[in-house]
């Protein structure tokens, strides 16, 4: 219940969530509960969004703006948000309610996020499974500190591509 309600509302990070199912549960019943609880509140605010506001939305933006969000590709849309699911750029809630109220077909949504919150479960369940196992506080941190250098330097990345893409549509 607890990755349920982080993915609606994150007061307590994934990470710690994660890690702490590692602990308890080990790397399999953990990894299993971590994915698929956070899928399914994502799926349900995802889903909340998108029946309550996306008419609403669609029509203070579409006549302004000249949005037409039904037209969008399906496979630039999928790679946009798996790759801001495995690097996490954007908070998790900003995407479930921005992908349900800008009309992302459910498929692509469910199966873009699916795949890009394996990483993270693995990560966080099996480092949460080693701290309990070896009790060495200094492998894990070090494991971790390792992990988020990889995190910065891909949203880095990332970050200088869609500028340099932006851009060159600018000119």
């Amino acid at each position: 219940m607890m990755f349920f309600i982080q993915a609606i509302v994150p007061i307590i990070p994934y990470a710690i969530l994660a890690g702490a199912a590692g602990i308890i549960y080990g790397k399999t019943t953990g990894f299993f509960m971590a994915w698929s609880s956070a899928m399914a509140g994502t799926l349900c605010i995802y889903l909340l969004a998108k029946y309550t506001g996306i008419k609403f939305i669609q029509r203070v933006t579409k006549k302004p703006y000249q949005l037409n969000f039904e037209n969008m590709n399906g496979k630039t849309i999928f790679l946009l948000l798996l790759i801001i699911r495995v690097f996490p750029v954007v908070p998790t809630p900003v995407i479930n309610i921005g992908s349900g109220l800008s009309g992302v077909p459910l498929g692509i949504f469910a199966s873009s996020s699916a795949l890009g919150m394996i990483p993270w479960a693995i990560i966080y369940v099996a480092l949460g499974d080693y701290f309990h196992r070896s009790h060495n506080i200094t492998n894990t941190l070090a494991i971790l500190g390792a992990i988020l250098i990889i995190i910065i330097i891909g949203i880095s990345y990332f970050r200088k591509r869609i500028n340099i893409t932006a851009n060159s549509k600018d000119k």
